[in-house]
């Protein structure tokens, strides 16, 4: 049964191609374009540090430095603050594809690595502070709001869903004698480059299934199911589409949280609750970086973190409304 519904899907998928040929043509340029400009120039040096820190042994030391704190708080390995830290400032999936690393060079358990993706795979202050508040709320103290937001919440989601057991304070690497700095540099930048194709590579992928959802109706159709329910959220139509559309594809979706959309605090939480979850392209890219670790842990993760992100946002203007006077 399962084979005739994937079998059955694909013919779909392909007949759906062939039908909207030129739109989903156009939908790929743009999605290159979005790469070429964005994604890669913002997540390559990132990938590189990360992959260079662990061959130099910098999160080894890191992980002796802070172990304490990370035992002691979230369960997970020392070394691990080093993903933490990446994931706030690099972005999507830089934490993620930092904590496999970890795993692939035996500086932690592959449970450990998994539980440590679910809650560094985060924003970065660049797309949060001005793209999110210089762009859509024309207040860079909006966007300094989401991102600390978006970090407390992060902190919250590693507490919730730690392992039961604090690990050993170390791990024992793999490699028995530290690799010359010019073939870690070599090794970090091939393997950065690998990373941002297989990342833009979902990136085109998913802008192509925004369109056909887009096209066929199937988007306008789950709007109008859901709108009776989100309206209640101070959402109009138009905003709850892009909310669906955000969880498709996150720029594309809060590129439509403008002023028609809803009144500003519920648009401050849809944007805070998309960047926190991301979109299942977000996803995709984090199973294709985070290669060998448990994806359940991720989407996990990524829910607990987006509900969260959501509800502090809420509480707090709930508290101060004055905060909206910006």
């Amino acid at each position: 049964m399962r084979n005739i519904c994937v079998c059955t899907g694909c013919m779909l998928f392909l007949a759906l191609l062939c039908r909207y040929s030129t739109d989903c043509a156009d939908a790929v340029r743009t999605a290159i374009t979005l790469c070429l400009t964005s994604a890669i120039p913002s997540l390559f040096p990132f990938f590189a540090a990360s992959s260079l820190a662990i061959s130099c042994g910098l999160a080894q030391e890191l992980g002796y430095l802070l172990s304490p704190f990370m035992r002691h708080c979230f369960h997970l390995p020392g070394c691990g603050a080093a993903a933490l830290v990446l994931g706030f400032l690099g972005g999507y999936p830089a934490g993620a594809r930092m904590s496999a690393e970890l795993y692939h060079a035996g500086l932690c358990t592959r449970e450990d690595a998994s539980a440590l993706a679910s809650c560094c795979n985060n924003t970065g202050p660049a797309f949060l502070i001005g793209m999110c508040g210089g762009g859509l709320f024309h207040s860079l103290r909006a966007g300094l709001f989401l991102y600390v937001v978006h970090i407390v919440s992060a902190l919250l989601t590693a507490y919730l869903l730690r392992p039961n057991q604090a690990p050993p304070m170390v791990y024992p690497s793999k490699q028995s004698e530290q690799l010359p700095f010019f073939r870690c540099l070599v090794q970090s930048v091939t393997a950065a480059g690998r990373s941002c194709l297989m990342i833009s590579a979902f990136i085109l992928f998913f802008s192509v299934i925004l369109c056909l959802l887009r096209l066929t109706g199937i988007l306008s159709a789950l709007c109008a199911a859901l709108t009776p329910l989100l309206c209640h959220f101070d959402l109009s139509v138009s905003g709850i589409y892009s909310l669906l559309t955000g969880c498709v594809e996150l720029t594309q979706g809060l590129a439509g949280l403008t002023e028609s959309a809803g009144t500003r605090p519920a648009r401050l939480i849809a944007v805070s609750f998309l960047c926190a979850f991301g979109g299942l392209s977000v996803l995709f890219q984090t199973a294709a970086a985070a290669d060998g670790l448990d994806l359940s842990h991720c989407i996990r993760g990524k829910c607990v973190h987006a509900c969260l992100s959501a509800f502090l946002c809420a509480l707090f203007l709930l508290i101060s409304p004055e905060f909206l006077q910006f």
